[in-house]
C-alpha cells in the first residue's frame, strides 16, 4: 500500500488530437509537484476513438446536451461525481487534502453558485466567509499527531461524539443550503483506531453540475479527476454521471426507475456511509481509478490493459502502482432502447467482478423490490 506521506505527480491529459485508429504507447513526463523531491514518468496507452462515436463531436471540447432521468423533479439533481476511497487516517492525509480542495476550487473558478456553504457535523449550515475558509483549511491541514481512539477515555465527551458519528476530521461544502445546485466538496476521515478494521476507509467526494460538463467539456473533468487523484493514496476511485445528495432523492428514485434501467450510465449514490467498503470496487464508471491491492491482484496495469479490447478504453499507468481506466472520451448515459448498451463498461465490469462490491439491499433502494435493486446493481454484469 503506498504511503500517504509520499507525494504523487499528476498525469498528463490525453489530448483531443490523439484520434488515431491504432493503439499507441507514449511516454510523457509529469510536472513536478511543489513539495516533491522527484519527477516521475508514467506510461500512457491510448486506444482508438472512432470518429463515428456519437460523443466525439468536433475538435471543440464539448459534451452533447444530456437528458437526465427525472427532469423537472426538484429533488433529482444530476451531477458528475468524483470519489476516492483511502485506507488511511487523517494524520496520513492531512498534507494532501488541502491540495485537493485547491484543485477543486481552481477548476470551478468563479462559476456562479460554486461553494458558498459549510455544514457542521450535526448537519447545520453556515456561510463560507473568509474566516470560515481559514478555519477549514487549518482543520484539514492539521495532523492530529499520534493519539488514537484507544488513548481517549471511553466516558469522555469526545470519544462518545466520535464513535456516534463514525468519522474524524471532516468537511462538507456546498452551494446554496436551500437547494442542491450540483457543487459539493466532501471529506471524511475514518476513526483513528490503533488497529483499524480492514474495511475502514477515509473518503473524498466532489461533484459539479452536468452543465459544467456540457460547457467545459470532458477534458476539463478528466484533468480535475487526475489533479484530485495525484496526491491521494487511494485504493479505488471513480468519476461519472450521478445525482446530488438531497433529502428527497431516495424517495424520488422509484419515480425514475424505468429511466435508470434504460440509461445504465447514470450511477446512483449510496445512502449512508461508503467508509466501510474496503478495497472493493464500487461499480463501473466513466473514469475508474485502481490502486493496490486490486491492481496488484490482477497482475498490474499492463495485464489489465491486455484484457480490455474495447477501442474506446484507455489505461493510464500512474505512480505508486496505480492506474486510471477511462471508458470513452466522455461519460455517456447509454440507452438500451436505442441499442447503446455501453459495451466498454460491460467489458470492464466482467474483468473487475471478483473485486466488485457485492449487492446489498441497503436503504438507497426503498421503493424497489430486492430483485429490481439487484438487477440495477448488476446492470453491466448480467
Amino acid at each position: 500500500m503506498p504511503q500517504a506521506s509520499r507525494t504523487r505527480s499528476s498525469a498528463s491529459t490525453i489530448s483531443n488530437s490523439l484520434a488515431s485508429r491504432k493503439a499507441k504507447t507514449i511516454r510523457s513526463a509529469l510536472p513536478k509537484c511543489s513539495n516533491s523531491s522527484r519527477t516521475t514518468n508514467v506510461l500512457v496507452e491510448i486506444a482508438v476513438r472512432p470518429s463515428s462515436h456519437p460523443s466525439w463531436g468536433s475538435a471543440v471540447n464539448r459534451h452533447p446536451p444530456l437528458e437526465p432521468p427525472g427532469k423537472g423533479i426538484p429533488s433529482i439533481q444530476p451531477v458528475v461525481r468524483i470519489e476516492f476511497y483511502m485506507p488511511h487516517d487523517h494524520r496520513e492525509l492531512a498534507a494532501h487534502i488541502p491540495r485537493t480542495l485547491d484543485s477543486y476550487l481552481q477548476a470551478v473558478g468563479s462559476d456562479p453558485g460554486g461553494l458558498t456553504t459549510s455544514w457542521d457535523a450535526e448537519g447545520d449550515p453556515f456561510p463560507l466567509t473568509p474566516e470560515t475558509w481559514d478555519e477549514i483549511r487549518t482543520r484539514l491541514g492539521e495532523s492530529p499527531g499520534d493519539e488514537f481512539m484507544e488513548d481517549l477515555a471511553e466516558d469522555s465527551l469526545w470519544f462518545r461524539t466520535l464513535t456516534k458519528r463514525q468519522f474524524d476530521t471532516h468537511a462538507f461544502l456546498t452551494g446554496a443550503p436551500s437547494e442542491a445546485d450540483g457543487y459539493a466538496f466532501s471529506y471524511r476521515a475514518r476513526l483513528p483506531w490503533r488497529h483499524p478494521e480492514v474495511m475502514a476507509l477515509s473518503t473524498l467526494s466532489v461533484t459539479v453540475p452536468v452543465r459544467f460538463l456540457e460547457e467545459r467539456g470532458p477534458d476539463t473533468l478528466r484533468e480535475l479527476a487526475l489533479a484530485l487523484a495525484a496526491p491521494l493514496p487511494f485504493s479505488t476511485g471513480h468519476a461519472g454521471l450521478s445525482f446530488a445528495y438531497s433529502r428527497g432523492l431516495w424517495r424520488a428514485l422509484p419515480r425514475i426507475k424505468e429511466e435508470l434501467f434504460q440509461h445504465p450510465g447514470w450511477g446512483v449514490p449510496r445512502a449512508g456511509s461508503t467508509m466501510g467498503q474496503g478495497a472493493q470496487v464500487d461499480g463501473v464508471h466513466w473514469l475508474n481509478f485502481l490502486g493496490p491491492p486490486v491492481l496488484e491482484a490482477m497482475g498490474g496495469p499492463r495485464t489489465l490493459r491486455s484484457r480490455l479490447n474495447s477501442p474506446d478504453t484507455t489505461v493510464l499507468e500512474l505512480t505508486e502502482g496505480r492506474a486510471l481506466v477511462t471508458l470513452g472520451f466522455a461519460p455517456l448515459p447509454g440507452d438500451l432502447k436505442a441499442g447503446q448498451s455501453l459495451p466498454a463498461y460491460r467489458e470492464l465490469a466482467k474483468v473487475l467482478e471478483p473485486w466488485m462490491l457485492k449487492f446489498s439491499a441497503f436503504h438507497t433502494w426503498d421503493g424497489f423490490t430486492e430483485e429490481e435493486a439487484r438487477r440495477w446493481w448488476r446492470r453491466f454484469l448480467d
